[in-house]
């Protein structure tokens, strides 16, 4: 009895920690989205959205993503 609930246990926490994400999520698509028809190559809004492409992960982008953003309003 004490292992089923072990086991239990643990695949209830594995189910909880798979279901959060990660809070930068979709910062390098945000970037992109904003700073795609803003690139005139070069400037701001290029090196953002040259900077959300390519070997971007979702952590390098959400550093820059409320600048990047901004500048590609």
């Amino acid at each position: 009895m004490k292992t089923f609930l072990f086991v239990l246990m643990t695949a209830a926490l594995l189910g909880l920690a798979g279901c959060g994400g990660s809070s930068n999520e979709g910062s390098c698509e945000r970037i992109a989205e904003a700073c795609h028809d803003k690139d005139t190559g070069a400037g701001k809004p290029h090196e953002c959205h040259e900077s959300a492409e390519g070997d971007a992960t979702d952590d390098s982008c959400a550093v820059i993503e409320d600048d990047c953003v901004a500048a590609c309003q």
